[in-house]
């Protein structure tokens, strides 16, 4: 053995790119739980805030879906999906949809639930299918329920309580 190898009864570490991305993936809970904490102070950014909250969320959904976008040109970039192309548009679309003034903060708060819900779902499909690294599905899932406690979280108040 050499002596940068640990031994074999020690449990592996973990690798620096896993821990690395669970730090920036947690790191994005702070738009979300600095939203939270300014609503319930009810100052005078209260409401904007219910705002900033539903904006964060669509950005995060735009961002999952260029994941899956770019998950797709690097499967196949000589024929990728079509089906899958416009599924990773999908949330992009649902996030400026729930953005529109015109519709209730709440119907878009509920627009971007169904579809975090769903990016799950596809998302734990295609890591246990092996579309997507093995991680990924368990990464996603713990984030995606974190998100959804602070999104219900922000419920009362949305409820005018």
């Amino acid at each position: 053995m050499s002596p940068i190898e640990p031994p074999a009864s020690a449990p592996a570490p973990l690798p620096l790119p896993s821990r690395a991305l669970w730090l920036v993936s947690l790191s994005g809970l702070v738009p979300f739980l600095t939203c939270l904490g300014i609503v319930y102070q009810r100052g005078e950014y209260a409401e904007a805030a219910k705002v900033v909250f539903l904006m964060y969320t669509a950005l995060t959904l735009s961002f999952l879906g260029g994941a899956r976008w770019g998950a797709e040109l690097a499967r196949a970039p000589h024929a990728p999906n079509l089906l899958r192309l416009v599924a990773a548009a999908m949330p992009s679309v649902v996030g400026l949809l729930a953005m529109v003034p015109q519709v209730d903060l709440l119907a878009g708060y509920g627009m971007v639930v169904v579809s975090s819900v769903l990016q799950l779902a596809w998302d734990v499909s295609a890591s246990r299918a092996g579309l997507l690294p093995s991680w990924n599905g368990r990464l996603r899932t713990v984030m995606t329920a974190l998100g959804l406690l602070c999104t219900a979280a922000m419920g009362p108040a949305l409820l005018g309580g």
